[in-house]
């Protein structure tokens, strides 16, 4: 599905926006500092403002075009819209909340079902609660079900991450690349914290003073030098997609192995991972620039478990420090430093090692068969039909 937007402007007060770009990823990152106009982005796209001038499309179809005087009610554009605040309703149960939108959608196709929903966001135990009675993440994962029930064909996030912790983050970055795989929603994710949108997606748009700067692939702008001010190299995830080949029981890892045929091993030491998952189940990892070694050769005999052959591809220097683009079947990102270049005459063109130790992969998100959510779906709904009975 293709979302653009062409020579959008608009005016709030004393500040000027304008907004010109396409993206045709199935989850976009829009990032900015505080204040640049992302959120007043979401409301142009979702109908909650007009604009006074351009074009929205999503899909070749036109929601506004200012020109020929079109402009699609904001309840008739098919966009759940995930407000940073959540905006649950605090005197209905989490049930009703989540089925507000019923009435509004009988005359839609119905393609996400209430027991999809809870099933993928695991909010059966929490149904019967009131809002103030649940955690910010629990709150967050209820929002994005209601709006998921309002059969969207594109799905609004702001700030998903702003209201939980650290260690909450990593399971609504899990919950929302589920929703993407099950249901092929695209989603605009607004965040202002990067590291957060690279594990969901490398395709960006940049929001700077009310204007759209770029949007294009992260790597690509960092590769570019663009936004040197706002797009940190430090704060890059090298992210890929992986299958299971196997668990060794002997050392206590998981053998790997990339699109490109790189094979991997991770620890596990993470939640997400456990010992009944079947081969070539996918798996989606991160991994920060800092943690990756370089070396001329393959070492023998130390404990780092993976050294990656591949061949430097570009060397950036910025006011971030030194980065290096290495192919090793899929592109790594590594931060160096001078010392490491003047001690391996470091250059472009070059063969050299990767090393990576098994635990220093993070695992972000691992991909469920169809069998096994068939299973889990059905085990579901048996719930809610008791639950309903009762």
């Amino acid at each position: 599905m293709i979302i653009k937007l062409e020579s959008v402007e608009h005016k709030l007060g004393h500040n000027h926006f304008n907004y010109d770009f396409c993206t045709d990823s199935s989850i976009t990152g829009i990032f900015g500092p505080s204040g640049a106009g992302k959120t007043t982005l979401f409301n142009l796209i979702s109908g909650v403002d007009t604009p006074i001038n351009g074009k929205i499309e999503l899909n070749n179809e036109s929601l506004l075009d200012v020109s020929k005087n079109i402009n699609i009610k904001g309840k008739n554009r098919n966009i759940g819209y995930v407000f940073q605040e959540n905006h649950l309703f605090p005197h209905l149960s989490v049930k009703k909340n989540l089925l507000y939108s019923k009435p509004y959608i009988r005359n839609k196709e119905e393609y996400i079902s209430f027991n999809d929903v809870i099933s993928l966001l695991e909010i059966l135990p929490l149904l019967n609660k009131k809002p103030r009675q649940l955690s910010g993440g629990e709150r967050q994962r209820v929002a994005i079900g209601r709006a998921l029930l309002s059969q969207p064909r594109l799905l609004l996030l702001d700030e998903p991450f702003s209201n939980v912790d650290c260690s909450k983050r990593k399971q609504i970055i899990s919950y929302l690349l589920r929703i993407n795989n099950h249901f092929k929603i695209p989603m605009l994710i607004i965040s202002h914290h990067l590291e957060d949108i690279l594990k969901l997606t490398r395709k960006i748009v940049v929001i700077e003073n009310g204007k759209s700067t770029d949007a294009e692939d992260i790597f690509t702008i960092i590769k570019n030098d663009e936004n040197p001010e706002l797009i940190r190299p430090k704060k890059f995830q090298n992210t890929f997609k992986v299958r299971l080949k196997q668990y060794s029981e002997i050392d206590k890892t998981y053998d790997l192995i990339s699109g490109d045929g790189v094979e991997i091993k991770i620890s596990n030491h993470s939640k997400l991972l456990n010992t009944d998952l079947q081969k070539e189940t996918k798996i989606q990892l991160s991994l920060r620039p800092i943690d990756v070694a370089l070396s001329l050769e393959k070492h023998q005999g130390i404990s780092v478990q993976n050294q990656l052959k591949g061949t430097v591809k570009q060397i950036i220097k910025n006011t971030e420090g030194i980065f290096c683009v290495v192919d090793c079947g899929f592109e790594l990102f590594v931060e160096i430093s001078q010392g490491i270049i003047n001690t391996l005459f470091l250059h472009e063109g070059q063969s050299i090692y990767c090393q990576i130790k098994a635990n220093d992969f993070d695992v972000v998100h691992v991909f469920e068969n169809l069998n096994s959510n068939k299973t889990k779906h059905s085990k579901t709904i048996e719930l809610v039909n008791n639950l309903n009975e009762s």
